[in-house]
């Protein structure tokens, strides 16, 4: 029986490969960047892709992807940063949960 893999998780698999890697080099930061790059795009299996701040996270992570390239460990961390935010975002979103009533 074959199993479907989607490109996500391929991707998350590959980062965690670099990150091992990187941390054998001695290259803590990248290897860092490359393990919570990997985190996010595991994230991508259960989002909601009509969500707009989905689509904000997948080029956010697209481009701390392209930094891992160029071994800027500040660049990846900004935007893995950003792409876990507006996944945390769309995750509100799908909650629906009200507003929290003003503060007195």
């Amino acid at each position: 029986m074959t199993t479907h893999v989607s490109l996500y998780r391929l991707t998350a698999r590959e980062l965690a490969q670099l990150a091992d890697t990187e941390e054998a080099a001695g290259h803590y930061h990248l290897a860092k960047a490359a393990a919570e790059l990997g985190l996010v795009y595991l994230k991508f299996e259960t989002v909601d892709f009509a969500n707009a701040h989905v689509g904000k996270a997948l080029e956010a992570a697209e481009k701390a992807r392209e930094n891992l390239m160029y071994e800027d460990a500040v660049g990846v961390t900004s935007d893995t940063s950003r792409a876990r935010l507006h996944l945390s975002l769309a995750e509100l979103d799908a909650a629906d949960l009200p507003a929290p009533a003003p503060a007195r």
